[in-house]
């Protein structure tokens, strides 16, 4: 015996239940993909930023480079009827470059003459190491999201100090996640793609006057 199915008001009631119930579960199904998607996005920045940020402090640091004004001086042999002396002659001011860490910390200007004098730092500016792409690169492969299941391509931009968006590093890279049920849409997959910027600031001389600290560099993300 075949088994009835309802008619009338009533078919058409359960139907309509029936096709509510499954619009809400692929509702559900969408909003789920969706929120793995958001969860793995802000993964996506906290990875890039600590990436850039890793880049720009470096395991080895920034290197800060200067232009110095320094002096020397020589000795000019004078004598008299009972004794000979050094005069010491002091020589004209010359400019050092190098680190800021040898030539000032260190004291790496001296000459040990008789007119050793600092008279001034010229210029500060810093480099970062050789390997702050490859710092970032590592960083930000040990904090790749969970949720997505590849790299598509990841780019770090190292900006010197004399590039508008400089001092800075700039990490930028583009993820994967398959989706559930938005497949039955035509989307399989959604690639977030994030970027994050860390710069480096110090105090500014220019021609021997302190003029604060450097500006912010641009917005490289969005360039």
């Amino acid at each position: 015996m075949k088994p009835k199915f309802p008619t009338g008001e009533r078919g058409a009631a359960l139907l309509m239940t029936c096709l509510v119930i499954a619009a809400f579960l692929l509702l559900a199904g969408a909003l789920t993909d969706l929120a793995r998607a958001w969860v793995a996005r802000e993964d996506l920045q906290t990875a890039v930023d600590a990436a850039a940020l890793a880049g720009a402090a470096g395991t080895e640091g920034r290197t800060r480079y200067v232009e110095i004004t320094v002096g020397y001086g020589h000795c000019e042999t004078c004598c008299d009827e009972d004794s000979c002396w050094c005069c010491c002659q002091c020589d004209p001011p010359v400019t050092l470059r190098g680190t800021e860490k040898y030539l000032v910390e260190q004291g790496g200007w001296r000459r040990g003459t008789c007119c050793d004098r600092f008279l001034g730092t010229e210029e500060r500016w810093i480099r970062y190491p050789a390997d702050t792409r490859q710092v970032a690169e590592e960083i930000l492969n040990i904090n790749w999201p969970d949720l997505l299941e590849e790299k598509k391509w990841s780019d770090v931009t190292v900006y010197p100090d004399y590039n508008p968006y400089g001092p800075s590093v700039r990490a930028r890279t583009q993820g994967s996640l398959s989706t559930v049920l938005l497949k039955l849409a035509g989307i399989d997959e959604i690639s977030p793609v994030r970027c994050g910027q860390s710069g480096t600031f110090y105090d500014v001389v220019r021609d021997g006057w302190f003029l604060g600290r450097n500006r912010p560099p641009l917005d490289a993300c969005s360039n």
